[in-house]
């Protein structure tokens, strides 16, 4: 019988940046094509220098199950399940975004390429992920959470609206690098 899998969430460590670059070399490769597609791309987005720069500045955040959980046995490392990376960087364009809470950018906690993998779905791991990072901007005395998402990607959509995140709207070729536009959202805190 499987044990059920809970969740640990912390920073990532330096020396688990090979572990991060796995992480998101499998979350495109087993969602692309399906109805969850993050529509990422390999060397793009996330790009290496990005989750490098992430990891070393203590900004990646990785969610962890025992290895043993699902039955695969207990002697080897925690897996990664979930991850992300939380920063005061806005992508280019977020300045333009009818954000609802006036804050300067190091007053709020942007939130990039949090994802779960398929095999975790189901279990509640993204919806901690979301809680963990309004709990470190709470932490950290931000006045806001912002993140924003693919407009294809209705269940994140639906996820962060039931965490208390608000839409802001709809910015058109957002991602034009991947010719796709983005809902913007924001959580006050």
């Amino acid at each position: 019988m499987a044990t059920k899998a809970t969740l640990t969430i912390r920073q990532a460590r330096v020396d688990e940046f090979d572990q991060v670059m796995d992480f998101y070399t499998k979350m495109i490769d087993e969602m692309r094509d399906t109805d969850f597609d993050v529509c990422w791309e390999h060397g793009v987005h996330p790009s290496p220098a990005f989750l490098r720069a992430s990891v070393d500045a203590g900004e990646a955040y990785v969610g962890l199950v025992d290895a043993g959980a699902d039955g695969a046995g207990e002697d080897r490392a925690p897996l990664i399940a979930s991850a992300m990376v939380l920063n005061g960087e806005g992508d280019a364009g977020y300045e333009h975004a009818p954000w609802r809470v006036t804050a300067e950018p190091d007053e709020v906690l942007v939130v990039h390429v949090l994802g779960t993998l398929p095999a975790y779905h189901g279990r509640g791991f993204a919806r901690a992920m979301v809680e963990a990072c309004i709990d470190v901007a709470r932490a950290a005395s931000k006045k806001a959470v912002r993140l924003d998402t693919f407009t294809t990607n209705v269940r994140a959509q639906n996820l962060y609206e039931s965490c208390g995140f608000v839409n802001c709207g709809i910015y058109e070729g957002f991602y034009d690098f991947l010719g796709l536009s983005a809902v913007m959202y924001e959580h006050a805190l």
